[in-house]
């Protein structure tokens, strides 16, 4: 069956909207009716186990440095009536097949 990339785009915001509108507890529901199986590990399969010590405390210590810099990017001082970073201009579009 052919479809149009427009009818497509009804199918997908109809849909997307009736997700969007149904109730909370229902999802819940329903994913717990559509979840697979957990399937029991083969023999001699090791399951996935903690990180160790040391890694978390890597993970920890990154996560502190990037909140520390994200503070100071915050309450970086900027002059009111300041340039913005970046300047959006969108580029002309070129046929395919046609060098710049």
């Amino acid at each position: 069956m052919k479809r149009s990339r427009r009818s497509f785009l009804k199918i997908l915001a109809a849909g997307s909207a009736a997700v969007a509108t149904r109730p909370a507890a229902g999802l819940a529901a329903t994913r717990a009716r559509h979840a697979p199986a957990a399937k029991p590990a083969p023999p001699g399969h090791a399951t996935a186990a903690a990180p160790p010590a040391a890694l978390r405390a890597e993970i920890e210590r990154q996560r502190k440095d990037l909140d520390k810099i994200l503070q100071t990017l915050r309450e970086f001082p900027l002059p009111p009536g300041s340039s913005p970073a970046f300047v959006f201009r969108p580029l002309r579009a070129t046929r395919s097949g046609t060098p710049r």
